[in-house]
């Protein structure tokens, strides 16, 4: 079994281990008690809603699941009365922890009562900052603040977009602007040898290891390391070498044809080398075919007799 647990920064719940594999507990207690610890402080539960939110549980399940909790201490219920309204009410408390029998409960808190005072006032010995006056006159901000990257152009700046959209496209590889501008001269004679900033970014992210722990220093070796070779740019193209064309008909004739005449100029034409061959061969076939008719005479006759 693998298990893949995502990372999360909202609405999320803190639960021990020891909690969910509390092996007195059957599985339906620990859910209902995982719901419970996730619900805000203050919020109104018990038996009854939560068979409601649960039908296929049932209220007798949902009480045998509470009464394992409220045996073991994470489930606590408290009858109290209110000392101004003389009203009974009915106090539960969930902890993650099971709650020892003898341990007095947390105390909640209450409201109080207002004291009377100034609205706004500060701790006695402190003084409101805005009332101090400030010891030199509000000029605005300054144009620069103290450390801010100074913009650049050119080389250095197409350099810099580079690197921050490598950063972009690669998560592993996000730099800062203070980053970027060190890096910056590093990736410029990249692009100076002619290379694209897809080239660029197949280059750099290549092989990435499974964890990068600092992606500048990953950067500045990569940009140091694997710099190509510069790119020769010719002046200018050498032809390329025309087609073969046929003699008679100027027809482009197929690549490796050894014969300089076409297929169509050698049936009509007689001066060509196909016809010279074929005049060359041409005694040769004649006497072969004499010579085969002379032996087919010189054969005796087959005499066939009937007989009647």
């Amino acid at each position: 079994m693998r298990i893949h647990l995502s990372a999360r920064r909202r609405a999320f719940t803190v639960l021990g281990n020891e909690v969910l594999r509390d092996r007195r507990l059957s599985f339906t207690a620990r859910g209902i008690l995982a719901f419970l610890l996730s619900l805000p402080d203050g919020a109104r539960e018990d038996v009854r809603t939560l068979a409601d939110k649960n039908p296929g549980l049932g209220r007798r399940g949902v009480a045998k699941a509470v009464e394992e909790l409220i045996a073991l201490g994470y489930y606590v219920r408290r009858t109290v009365r209110d000392e101004e309204s003389g009203q009974v009410r009915t106090e539960t408390y969930v902890f993650d922890t099971p709650l020892a029998p003898d341990s007095p409960l947390p105390v909640s808190a209450g409201t109080g009562k207002a004291k009377a005072g100034k609205t706004g006032a500060f701790p006695q010995g402190k003084k409101n900052p805005e009332e101090v006056p400030p010891t030199q006159p509000d000029v605005g901000p300054p144009a620069r603040q103290a450390g801010e990257p100074t913009p650049i152009g050119g080389e250095l700046g197409r350099a810099a977009a580079l690197l921050s959209r490598i950063g972009a496209a690669e998560p592993k590889l996000a730099l800062g602007s203070a980053d970027v501008l060190t890096l910056a001269p590093l990736a410029a004679p990249w692009l100076e040898r002619g290379l694209s900033e897809l080239e660029v970014r197949s280059l750099l992210t290549d092989e990435l290891p499974r964890r990068v722990y600092s992606p500048r220093a990953l950067l500045a070796d990569r940009l140091v390391r694997k710099l190509p070779a510069p790119r020769t740019r010719r002046d200018a193209a050498a032809p390329a070498a025309p087609p073969a064309e046929c003699a008679e008909c100027r027809d482009p004739l197929p690549r490796g044809h050894e014969v300089r005449v076409c297929g169509a100029c050698a049936e009509t034409s007689r001066g060509g080398p196909v016809n010279q061959a074929t005049e060359a061969t041409a005694p040769a076939v004649a006497e072969h075919v004499a010579a085969l008719r002379a032996a087919v005479r010189a054969r005796p006759a087959r005499v066939t007799v009937a007989r009647t």
